[in-house]
């Protein structure tokens, strides 16, 4: 006997049915109002999160409840998530280009000279900068931006991050199906990358382009190839000899060779494949110097715990690195072989310089680098309390988040070694994470951590609703200040854009443009022609060392902004408004103000 309803309840239940729809839709609303409502002149030391008001965090806090509802809804729907998702990717990154006036971070201002340079002379400028001779995303965005009839990719800088952000989103998606953990469990691993995602480095570069062919690569292998099935001992199938055995088979013949994956695709799909791969592999090495490495121990990873059948991807991928390294990129080791194996095994200088040394400034920027620190050290607990919790068929997710320490070991990159070390695997390790919560209970490796039947195991089972929502909402805040928390010096002013334009339609070939520090939207004209002198940092209050440095370069032009002075006082530690003595001593030593801006002045010799 069917229950008829009445038109208020069927309202009500369809209400129901749909809020996690209907939060939201509501997220939209109070976006758009916290992205006109925000004042980016009156940004603080904490950067982003300093102009952002209550429509921001209820909007975040309303997609997040609308996501843990549909998450945890008997029968998931998937396009329900799928729009949840975008809505939380839309806030998270879209809110930065919405709210500043240009393009942030330097490197990307540097990257548009770059691709500028090409489009004017055809070719990259060798022996001008190392990027130089990884030339192949800023070729092919230069025939891009030719093909879009534009003049130069400036135009492509501000959204870019959301842009790839958003392009992420398709391969995670194949990764998390094909990973080997459960369907929630997939959809909450997405929420988690995306919630704790705070290393800046979508901005518009090669590593971002770069770092989705890497997921494509990942998610194109776990899909065709599946783990071949293993004889395992009954009796003893949980011990821990034979959990050994298993893993020594790594090195047998067999597995090396891939007959351990097996594939239900067919032989068009798999030469297909190929294709796809030699394409990937060719533009990646052509590149980005760390990521083509990244993607070869991920290869390996995955030929080590049966996700892939064609060992020849890793010989293809290693002979296109080298080779390009070799032929390509001569004119960058040639007389710097030192800078590429010279720090191999210098754990403790890495460390520092990845590390400890970014552990300075002022309180409200130190604020910002424990939380990163914090913010990625839970990503890890929870990752290896998955480890612990979750049945599987392989130990794929665990080896691609191990793998990139690898490059930490290896690697000459700088400071940011570590972050991008973190980058590569934070898919896997947020996959980790969410089978910490909502863990697989049935695969043919299984769980070192179960929880016992019983009360306190239905009572966890209650609450995992809930500790999953407040999880991703606190990771959705932290991210929400850390990731935004340099922009008091890593964005820039509408100001600050005409002063550098000022100079770029006044300077002469030749000639010498001055900066304080690196914080400033340059870079994107004049490429081999004007040098730029920046001065180097002198220790807290010794500004006076600063302007000898500039004073001794002699440049025809010297740029002083806000960016500029907000990080000689957050980062350097230089006493507020430091920026005015140095103003007055270089017009004391020749230079007059020639053009001034609300944030930004321009001086001349």
């Amino acid at each position: 006997m069917s229950t008829i309803l009445s038109p208020p309840q069927s309202f009500v239940r369809h209400l129901r049915g749909h809020a996690g729809l209907c939060l939201g839709a509501s997220a939209i609303v109070l976006w758009f109002l916290a992205v006109q409502s925000a004042d980016y002149s009156r940004m603080s030391g904490y950067g982003l999160v300093s102009v952002l008001g209550w429509p921001y965090f209820v909007a975040l806090t309303f997609v997040i409840l609308g996501f843990g509802l549909e998450l945890f809804r008997p029968q998931l729907r998937p396009r329900s998530l799928l729009f949840l998702v975008m809505v939380f990717v839309l806030i998270l990154y879209g809110t930065a280009p919405a709210v500043e006036p240009v393009a942030a971070l330097t490197d990307s201002w540097i990257h548009a000279g770059f691709i500028q340079y090409i489009l004017t002379h055809g070719q990259p400028l060798n022996g001008y900068d190392a990027r130089f001779s990884w030339p192949g995303a800023f070729s092919m965005v230069a025939i891009l931006t030719k093909f879009a009839g534009q003049s130069n990719a400036i135009g492509f800088l501000r959204w870019f991050p959301l842009f790839i952000e958003m392009a992420y989103l398709a391969p995670l998606l194949v990764i998390a199906k094909f990973s080997g953990v459960g369907h929630r469990a997939a959809w909450l691993g997405i929420a988690i990358y995306f919630s704790a995602n705070w290393i800046y480095q979508d901005y518009f570069s090669p590593q971002a382009l770069n770092f989705f062919f890497f997921l494509v690569i990942i998610a194109a292998c776990l899909a065709c190839w599946q783990p071949m099935k293993m004889i395992l001992v009954p009796e003893r199938r949980g011990s821990l000899r034979n959990r050994l055995r298993r893993t020594l088979r790594f090195f047998t013949r067999d597995r090396i060779a891939g007959r351990h994956a097996t594939s239900t695709w067919g032989a068009r799909q798999n030469v297909g494949l190929l294709a796809f791969m030699l394409i990937l592999f060719l533009a990646a090495a052509m590149s980005h110097q760390l990521t083509p490495p990244a993607m070869i121990i991920a290869l390996v990873a995955l030929l080590a715990t049966r996700r892939l059948g064609r060992p020849e991807f890793i010989i293809l991928i290693v002979l296109f690195t080298f080779g390009w390294l070799s032929l390509g990129a001569s004119n960058y080791w040639v007389g710097h072989l030192n800078n590429i194996f010279g720090s191999l095994g210098q754990f403790s200088s890495k460390l520092s310089s990845n590390v400890t040394s970014r552990v300075t400034g002022q309180p409200t920027h130190l604020i910002v680098v424990k939380l990163r620190i914090l913010l990625t050290a839970v990503i890890f607990l929870l990752a290896g309390v998955g480890t612990l919790r979750r049945h599987t068929d392989s130990r794929t997710l665990e080896l691609l988040v191990a793998g990139p320490f690898l490059l930490f070991a290896a690697q000459s990159y700088g400071g940011e070694g570590l972050i991008r070390v973190v980058l590569y695997g934070l898919p896997f390790s947020a996959l980790l994470a969410a089978s910490a919560f909502v863990p697989r209970e049935d695969g043919e490796i299984r769980a070192f951590l179960r929880l016992p039947p019983g009360w306190i195991t239905r009572l966890i089972n209650l609450v995992i609703p809930t500790l999953v929502t407040v999880t991703v909402l606190a990771f959705a805040l932290v991210t929400t200040v850390v990731r935004g928390g340099n922009d008091a010096y890593e964005s820039f002013s509408s100001g600050e854009l005409a002063a550098v334009d000022y100079v770029y339609n006044h300077v002469h070939a030749g000639q010498v443009i001055g900066l304080t520090n690196y914080y400033m939207p340059i870079g994107q004209r004049d490429v081999g022609l004007v040098n730029e002198y920046i001065a180097p940092d002198g220790s807290p209050g010794h500004v006076t060392k600063l302007s000898s440095h500039l004073l001794a370069a002699k440049p025809e032009f010297v740029i002083l902004s806000k960016s500029q002075e907000a990080y000689g006082e957050e980062v350097v530690g230089y006493r507020a408004g430091w920026e005015k003595f140095v103003q007055r001593t270089l017009v004391a030593n020749g230079y007059s103000v020639v053009a001034h801006w609300a944030t930004a002045t321009v001086l001349q010799k």
